[in-house]
């Protein structure tokens, strides 16, 4: 079996993507269940979100977004009926898209929740989509994470895009954080060329090297802005064919899916 950990839908904005194509995606992959996020800089809310992935239960599976904004998140008491009821598998955070840090005091009620119901807090880490030209990477530093994974101990915190570009930082966040995971999502604008796969080999080894966690690492692709089929041939070329747990295990355990 493999999960995605990282897709995306959208309406409007940065993304504009439905769930019928990312299904079609993914059967030709062969990739069997995925996370997809919500999120504002895609037009896509969590209701939306809920709404569109109703027809695709046990195959693709809701992640909520808070904005930074106070008068756009839904209220704290909507976010634990969320949680409680198992509506959202996790919450997606973009602070270079949003201006926040993941350490910002508005965050932590919300964070503890995630802590309490067991779902993990996905940031958005590293290099920004290009489509995004606002986007600030101050925000996005990788080393953030380190700050929010000691104050939180008891959550689970993924960060995206193994932190790329500051790989060795991302790391060594793991590394030290026991609660702290990454995926691999996002690092290609479409398919794998030999280039973009020798570089990303390189970054790959590197980080498994520091953060020697691959039992924390998970498989992500970021469709559609990257080509699920290719991500899946050249991580199954660098990861390995066998990797069972970085395709699948680590995602199912933990996101709470199906096996």
């Amino acid at each position: 079996m493999i999960v995605d950990a990282h897709t995306h839908i959208g309406f409007s904005g940065a993304i504009i993507a439905d769930p019928a194509s990312l299904a079609a995606s993914m059967k030709k992959a062969g990739i069997d269940k995925a996370l997809v996020f919500a999120g504002r800089i895609n037009g896509c809310s969590t209701q939306d979100l809920l709404g569109a992935l109703k027809p695709y239960r046990g195959i693709l599976y809701p992640v909520g977004s808070l904005t930074a904004g106070a008068g756009k998140r839904p209220s704290k008491a909507q976010v634990e009926e969320w949680l409680a009821s198992g509506a959202v598998h996790g919450l997606k955070f973009y602070p270079g898209y949003e201006y926040f840090y993941p350490q910002d005091d508005w965050l932590a009620p919300i964070l503890e929740l995630l802590a309490k119901y067991r779902r993990p807090a996905i940031f958005h880490s590293g290099d920004t989509y290009s489509r995004v030209h606002v986007a600030k990477l101050k925000y996005a530093h990788p080393i953030h994470l380190d700050e929010v994974a000691v104050e939180h101990p008891q959550l689970r915190v993924v960060m995206a895009h193994l932190g790329y570009p500051w790989i060795v930082d991302a790391a060594e966040v793991v590394y030290k954080n026991k609660n702290v995971f990454a995926d691999c999502s996002g690092f290609v604008y479409g398919a794998f060329t030999a280039k973009n796969r020798a570089h990303f080999r390189e970054c790959w080894r590197e980080f498994v090297r520091i953060s020697a966690a691959p039992e924390r690492v998970l498989f992500g692709s970021d469709w559609p802005i990257s080509d699920q089929s290719s991500y899946v041939r050249t991580m199954k070329d660098i990861a390995g064919p066998r990797a069972t747990d970085f395709f699948s295990k680590n995602a199912v355990e933990l996101f709470g899916l199906e096996a």
